[in-house]
């Protein structure tokens, strides 16, 4: 996770889960501790594969979905998801409320 303010500049980063989507089972808990730590008042969710599409998958969307979701009801907002692929770069951004 990529932390920044409201102005928005950097504050901290973090590396929340590490696997699979399906198997990692990332919640909103490690998000929100890391954004607390750095008061920040947003996030940027960024999962790196080794190989893949070239956009995001239907777990990954609704993985995105339900964390934002969830760190909205605690006052963070999930402002973007991207994917990077080795090789490959910036793969997809699969939402932003802008």
């Amino acid at each position: 996770a990529i932390y920044l303010t409201a102005r928005p500049r950097l504050v901290g980063h973090a590396v929340v889960a590490v696997g699979w989507v399906q198997a990692a089972g990332l919640s909103a808990h490690p998000v929100l501790l890391g954004a607390r730590a750095c008061r920040a008042a947003g996030s940027v969710l960024v999962r790196y594969r080794r190989y893949g599409a070239l956009s995001t998958t239907e777990a990954e969307q609704a993985s995105f979905r339900a964390i934002a979701a969830a760190c909205g009801r605690h006052g963070l907002a999930v402002v973007d998801h991207l994917v990077v692929t080795a090789g490959a770069g910036l793969v997809a951004s699969a939402w932003s409320p802008r």
